[in-house]
């Protein structure tokens, strides 16, 4: 199989892509940091820290999980025959 007839990829897209794969990773790695320093103050009566995990859970893990589904969008939306 041969991709020799198919167009390349615009100018405007691919500096599109590699500019959201730019963003995403230093999203991503400051929300790595906040989620591994990040510690919860709770309150004076022993409560306010009951999501912590969650919280944290969705600044690591999901974060990278919806960049990387935004870059599968994207790469489709790229590919795409006009």
């Amino acid at each position: 199989m041969s991709f020799s007839d198919r167009h390349t990829i615009p100018p405007l897209k691919a500096a599109g892509c590699v500019l959201y794969a730019v963003l995403g990773t230093l999203l991503v790695m400051f929300l790595l940091v906040g989620a591994a320093l990040g510690h919860c103050a709770p309150n004076p009566d022993g409560t306010g820290c009951e999501n912590d995990g969650l919280i944290k859970f969705l600044m690591f893990p999901g974060s990278l999980i919806l960049v990387v589904l935004g870059g599968v969008v994207l790469a489709r939306w790229t590919m795409r025959d006009d």
